[in-house]
């Protein structure tokens, strides 16, 4: 009977043990949703680009190497956007801040290929397109630094002040700086690249006479210049097209070659 006895306070405790653990987990639940409910809403600016130093903070902050800085910075301004489990349209960026990230790391490095070539194929894509607008400046005054070597970046920034900014002036500079900068080894279509802005304008007249005398300066060559079928099968077929257009609107194309002299 003192057995039986001694066995049910201990009984009953335990149950209250139970019930106030119960009682506590429900209550905490009960907060937490309390808590989700209220802050569901609020997010952490996070910002997309990161603010760009000055070059006195570049210095400092790369501790004497300022080639694991460049990298370590490219890195970031390539992933910028998409951390924290998040994925952010381009339309959001600020191109602003972006081209002044891609000069100020330029001052550092200006020889790799790794920053014009992330503004060019992946930030030109962009759904605003006149935020191209910075895009097409920093390929210009990157190519600018060393335009023998970098001239491919002249025709990234042609291209898209052509086809994307859509500013006939402004492709056909940089047609210019292509055509000025690479060299006699550079493929035949940089010296080109004038007439296909002057095409894709509708002026017919402008690209026959380019074309024109690209052909006949490299027939005009005794075995210097040499130009492959392909190309001069171009050349002609382009010619023949703006003599056919010019035709239909009864333009007497001779005179396209009377403006050249």
């Amino acid at each position: 009977m003192s057995l039986k006895l001694m066995q049910v306070p201990l009984f009953r405790i335990k149950n209250l043990q139970d019930i106030s653990i119960k009682a506590g987990l429900i209550i905490l639940l009960l907060f937490q949703y309390l808590f989700w409910n209220r802050t569901e809403d609020i997010r952490p600016n996070l910002g997309i680009v990161p603010n760009v130093p000055n070059q006195l903070a570049v210095r400092a902050l790369s501790f004497g190497d300022s080639e694991f800085y460049f990298r370590s910075r490219a890195f970031r301004i390539q992933n910028s956007g998409d951390t924290f489990g998040r994925f952010s349209p381009l339309k959001n960026y600020d191109y602003k801040k972006l081209y002044r990230w891609f000069t100020v790391l330029d001052s550092i490095n200006s020889k790799s290929n790794f920053l014009p070539s992330l503004a060019a194929y992946y930030y030109s894509q962009t759904q605003n397109p006149k935020d191209t607008i910075y895009i097409i400046k920093y390929l210009e005054e990157h190519a600018d630094k060393n335009p023998s070597e970098k001239w491919w970046w002249y025709y990234q920034a042609m291209y898209i002040a052509n086809h994307v900014y859509e500013d006939k002036d402004l492709a056909l500079k940089l047609a210019h700086k292509l055509k000025d900068s690479s060299g006699p080894d550079a493929p035949i279509w940089t010296k080109q690249m004038v007439a296909i802005v002057h095409k894709k304008w509708g002026e017919n007249c402008e690209a026959l006479a380019i074309i024109s005398d690209i052909l006949e300066d490299y027939e005009q060559e005794e075995g210097d210049k040499k130009i492959e079928d392909k190309d001069l099968n171009f050349m002609k077929y382009f010619i023949q097209q703006r003599i056919r257009n010019l035709e239909e609107e009864n333009f007497d194309y001779t005179k396209c070659f009377e403006k050249q002299e």
